[in-house]
Parts: structure tokens; sequence; C-alpha cells
């Protein structure tokens, strides 16, 4: 039996079957995510995500099962700074790491990235349909990111990411072109790489963000995730007085967020880095 297309009854029951069991209500949501996914693979473009019935069903999970309390941290402007100097000096990390982990970091900070829209899914291994390449880039006065597949663009229509210099020592820009002059880069393998070849995964970001800031005596270090950046930059963007619709295009978040995104001005779109930069402490 074909169990597509989805019904908001298969759906809901399947959940409540899930819900007496042992699983957490984050595992729950990683199940809904991947029966989703496969229904939109299977050429059903109609989503039941945004079911009422389903919502309810989920909040009421929620609040049965009750989800730990964990207040994950954002990296701001002014920890992006202390993030720099730390790089900078750390003792055991190479040059063309320090420029490669540094140009990430600025990558995500000022392009609002989710980690998995700049790393690979392993050290050896790459997906050149999801994983951002050195073809993907491309970095004359501005960067621009092409990204090729996102959360929240299941049918991969892709977008391009502008990010201006932000004329302070924080830049994307500045630091995208010092890890090129470091690094010998190939179109179709992904951007950013170690001296060993390795490739940059979500692990080795959240490793290193944590080393990074126990060494510059940031406290709760644990509190800081790969997610720290995206999150980072939209608290810095509302500190610095950019307005809610500019901040949601940025980051792409859901409903008419991608619309907004490609309506906006370019002009607006090129002055955020600057804006970024000089937000206080």
């Amino acid at each position: 039996m074909n169990p597509y297309p989805l019904t908001q009854r298969s759906t809901i029951l399947f959940m409540t079957h899930l819900a007496t069991s042992s699983l957490t209500y984050g595992t729950l949501k990683v199940y809904l995510a991947a029966i989703i996914r496969a229904h939109i693979e299977a050429g059903f473009t109609s989503s039941i995500r945004d079911d009422l019935l389903l919502h309810f069903t989920m909040q009421g999970i929620k609040r049965h099962h009750g989800v730990p309390n964990r207040v994950k941290l954002p990296i701001t402007i002014a920890l992006m700074r202390m993030l720099q100097n730390t790089v900078a000096n750390h003792p055991t990390i190479c040059n063309h790491d320090k420029a490669m982990l540094w140009s990430a970091f600025t990558l995500a900070f000022f392009g609002f990235l989710r980690v998995s829209e700049f790393v690979a899914p392993t050290s050896m291994t790459f997906d050149p349909q999801r994983t951002l390449l050195t073809a993907d880039i491309t970095c004359n006065t501005d960067l621009v990111i092409a990204l090729k597949a996102s959360k929240t663009d299941p049918f991969r229509r892709g977008c391009n990411i502008i990010i201006a210099p932000s004329q302070s020592s924080v830049c994307a820009v500045q630091a995208y072109q010092a890890y090129k002059a470091l690094h010998s880069s190939v179109a179709h393998l992904p951007a950013f790489q170690f001296a060993n070849s390795n490739f940059l995964t979500r692990q080795a970001v959240s490793n290193h963000i944590r080393d990074l800031l126990t060494r510059a005596s940031v406290p709760d270090v644990n509190r800081y995730t790969t997610h720290s950046f995206r999150s980072g930059a939209a608290t810095t963007a509302a500190d610095a007085n950019l307005p809610d619709w500019l901040i949601k295009a940025l980051g792409r978040w859901r409903s008419d967020a991608y619309q907004t995104y490609i309506r906006t001005p370019p002009s607006i779109i090129r002055s955020v880095p600057g804006h970024l930069s000089l937000a206080l402490p």
C-alpha cells in the first residue's frame, strides 16, 4: 500500500502512535520532517506541514512530553570580534586553517546562514547538489553566494546571498579573499577545506567554536552551537535597528521570507554588513 500522498488523518495517527513510545518530542519532529520531505520528493506539491489540526496535535504532544529548556546563545558582533582575535592567536591551528575558519565564520554570520548551507556532510564526502562549492561563491566587490538548497527551499529553486564589505575588521569579503590567497581551490569541491584536504563539517565547526570561546574565557560555551552565527546575526541586526522585514528577509525565514528577500533593493542589502559591524557590544 502506497502511503503517499499524506493525509491529515494518517499523519496525525502516526505521530500520536509514536508519541506513546519512548521517543522524545525532538525526535518526533525529525520523523515528521522526514515524512513530509518524502511526500514532496514523491511529487506531491501540497504540503501538510501547515495543517492546523496537525499543528495542535504536535503542540499537545509537546506539552505532554515536556521539552528541556536548553536556550542556545547567539554569537553577536561583539563575540565575533573576540573570535577573530582568538583564531588569529591560536597556538596550534596553521595559518591556512585560521583563514579558512574565519572566512566560514564571517560568511555564516553576515549571510545569516544555517550550518548545513556552508559545510559538507562529512570530512571526506559531499553532495554536489546541496553542498556549498567553490564555484558557488563569487568574490569581486561583494561576495555572492549561490545557495542551491536550504531548509525552507524544499524544491531547490536556489537563491543568491549578497554580502558587501562591512568596512570594518570583521568583514566576510576580506576574510574570504585572505582564505583564497592561501588555498588552492577547485571549483567542483566544497568551498571550505582544511590544509589536510578534509572538508569543513558541522562537527568541526562546533568543536572549534567551543575551543575558541573557551580560550577567550567566554562562559557557558556549551550553550553556543553552529546555529549561534545565524541567531547572532539576527540579534545584532535587531540591536542595529534594522527593520523586522529586512531581518526576516535576510534570514530567509518561513512564510514570504524568500519573496521578500529577492524583492529587497540591492542597495539596502549591500548596506547590511556595515550596519552589523557598527553595532555596540
